[in-house]
């Protein structure tokens, strides 16, 4: 429809001048998004134009200024290839109808302007019992290492050229876990990360708690990590129950608060839980949370939006890594029309394609004329019913497909050739050659494998500069409320006392205790006040003395120990602006338990249990349920009130 619409104005401007028409049916591989090579392979005839008033005036137009000039010269690759193309082509072009033929009549391309060389390789892998596409895989980084090491080339001067993205994640995917740096937008999607996949698991959980799906993928996580020592079916039979699996987490030290968590926006949701299940930051898990922070700047920070947009894009999103980084490259046979790469590989046996397509087939004629038109599924059946000539007709245009695929894959090398295919068969079939599999093309041109022209240790020539490139380090996650407070009064700001007076023995014990987490850093603490002039000499003996009686003392020396994660002088921040600072906060490491202890150095007070039961209370407040109070009254005898 496209083209018939523009036809008038090409044969209107014809009478004053010319029209260009470029094209190439050898190259025609979109015909599954409406592409019909007919339309330029037939010209100067009209194709389909049957229904168009002025059919015979444009044809007559057409024919007249019709100047067909095919380009005879390879500018692309080395002279090996150029005519290994031209002989593969001219014995394969035969396996097309005789409606078709003609696309590759003027397919041979002379090689005036062509280097010398070049390198072909053909070989064919796997039978019965070993598996083809394995085999491959380990030829492909062999050989790529071989050209780097050897032959003088970059990682990103090769080029796999695969028949569907599942090839292409695959290769990738094979590549990366051989160190072999990769490119691939469609290869190294996010999805394929177990610690991404984790991610989503949890955040399906928070939304979901009964999503067992979820669970399961978790308490795998877990297997593979933290609790290697379990059984991986014990597991999953502990998360059957919501009690059960908060177990199986404390179990692996992780204490999730799905309440809490859930009060964040979707970015920090999402930090949060890579430090609560220690993930290692990796390239998928930085790219992922890049991928979390966009969408909550576009979209906002719904969870359940969030998981309805990823199941929608998980398989685009992928890890982007910028061009001119010496890497090889994997890609679609579709994406490479139009370039060129110093080496090509075209892998495994394309087998994975669609075997059958929907059919629109001319119904007016059966069904007593009430249905015009249909679309059919074109299987085999058809062969035998009123439809086998349009179930014949796409069986042609299949092949032609496949043909045209393999055209434009095997003329993207400049120096290199390399296919690696599956096996022959013991028999043949009589409609092997006609499936449109890459080794039945591969049989048609010879039966002998492999099949190696040129000089395989030829050297890379004018090796080009690569760019210079940087490595991110991996940066430990940090919690922000851990490294930022917030002071709302100008007392907590700006602090008014003199230096004599912040040596005031209370406050010069705080200040050591504050940095004293456990028992074993007490001298080093208190050295270190000694050199840094926090304190004079006196001061230093009295405070070894004193914080010496005072950790060892029967009901303080467990607080010291190392079962605690400590936070001291930590501002608690309320809704309504207030603050407290607790002198000592306590997380216990293999239970849910927290202790607050605020040091005194006076008399006892009424008001020092009301200061330090306002402190539970804004832990509460934060999620904190399994609570203890001390106060630690410091002065000879030292008191211990536990409330």
């Amino acid at each position: 429809m496209q083209w018939q619409n523009i036809l008038p104005l090409i044969t209107d401007s014809l009478d004053y001048g010319k029209s260009l028409v470029v094209g190439d049916g050898k190259q025609s591989i979109y015909r599954w998004r409406g592409g019909e090579v007919e339309q330029f392979f037939q010209l100067p005839k009209i194709y389909k134009g049957e229904e168009l008033l002025f059919k015979k005036d444009w044809e007559n137009k057409l024919n007249t200024h019709f100047h067909p000039n095919h380009l005879l010269n390879n500018f692309r690759s080395r002279k090996h290839i150029i005519e290994f193309n031209n002989q593969f082509f001219e014995n394969t072009k035969n396996l097309l109808s005789k409606d078709l033929i003609g696309i590759y009549n003027e397919q041979e391309q002379a090689t005036d302007f062509a280097k010398n060389d070049g390198y072909v390789h053909i070989e064919l892998f796997g039978d019965k019992e070993n598996d083809f596409k394995q085999l491959i895989l380990e030829k492909m980084v062999a050989e790529i290492n071989k050209l780097v090491t050897e032959n003088n080339y970059d990682f990103k001067d090769v080029t796999i050229l695969c028949n569907s993205r599942k090839s292409v994640a695959l290769v990738a995917e094979s590549l990366s876990a051989a160190l072999i740096p990769v490119i691939s937008n469609e290869g190294l999607l996010l999805h394929k990360s177990t610690k991404v996949n984790t991610m989503i698991a949890l955040l399906k959980y928070l939304q979901n708690p009964k999503d067992a799906i979820s669970k399961s993928v978790m308490a795998d996580y877990l297997f593979s990590t933290v609790l290697k020592v379990e059984n991986l079916h014990t597991l999953n039979l502990k998360i059957k129950t919501e009690q059960e699996f908060k177990t199986l987490l404390r179990q692996a030290n992780i204490h999730l608060d799905s309440a809490k968590i859930l009060q964040e926006p979707l970015y920090e949701m999402v930090e949060q839980l890579i430090r609560l299940f220690k993930l290692d930051e990796d390239v998928y898990l930085g790219f992922f949370l890049d991928v979390v922070l966009a969408y909550a700047e576009k979209q906002g920070s719904s969870l359940t939006e969030f998981l309805i947009w990823w199941e929608d894009r998980k398989l685009k999103e992928a890890i982007v890594i910028p061009e001119g980084t010496n890497a090889v490259q994997v890609m679609t046979i579709h994406k490479s029309k139009g370039l060129a790469f110093n080496v090509v590989m075209i892998p495994f046996n394309w087998e994975d394609r669609k075997n059958t397509q929907d059919i629109w087939v001319d119904t007016s004629t059966h069904f007593n004329k009430d249905l015009p038109v249909a679309l059919i599924n074109g299987n085999k059946n058809l062969e035998y019913s009123c439809f086998s000539a349009e179930y014949k007709k796409e069986k042609e245009m299949g092949l032609l497909d496949s043909l045209n695929k393999l055209y434009v894959a095997m003329t993207r090398p400049k120096e290199r050739l390399y296919i690696f295919s599956k096996f022959l068969p013991d028999k043949i079939p009589a409609d092997f050659v006609k499936k449109g599999n890459l080794n039945s093309f591969l049989y048609q041109y010879d039966d002998n494998f492999p099949i190696i022209i040129g000089d395989g240790n030829m050297i890379r020539e004018n090796k080009e500069e690569i760019l210079n490139t940087f490595s991110v380090v991996t940066r430990k996650k940090l919690d922000w409320r851990e490294v930022i407070s917030l002071k709302h009064t100008a007392e907590e700001i700006w602090d008014t006392e003199t230096e004599n007076a912040k040596r005031d023995w209370g406050k010069l014990l705080h200040l050591a205790l504050a940095d004293i987490h456990c028992y074993t850093q007490k001298d080093v603490v208190l050295d270190s006040f000694l050199k840094l002039g926090k304190c004079t000499k006196e001061d230093y003996k009295r405070l070894k003395i004193t914080i010496k009686d005072l950790l060892n003392h029967n009901e303080v020396k467990h607080y010291f120990s190392e079962a605690w994660e400590v936070k001291t002088e930590k501002e608690i921040l309320m809704e309504n602006g207030k603050t407290y600072i607790p002198d000592r906060l306590l997380f216990s490491k293999n239970t849910n338990e927290v202790v607050v202890i605020d040091y005194k150095t006076g008399v006892r007070q009424e008001k020092h249990a009301q200061q330090i039961s306002e402190y539970a209370m804004a832990l509460e407040k934060m999620g904190k349920s399994n609570i203890k109070r001390v106060l630690i009254y410091t002065s000879e005898p030292v008191k211990v009130e536990v409330l």
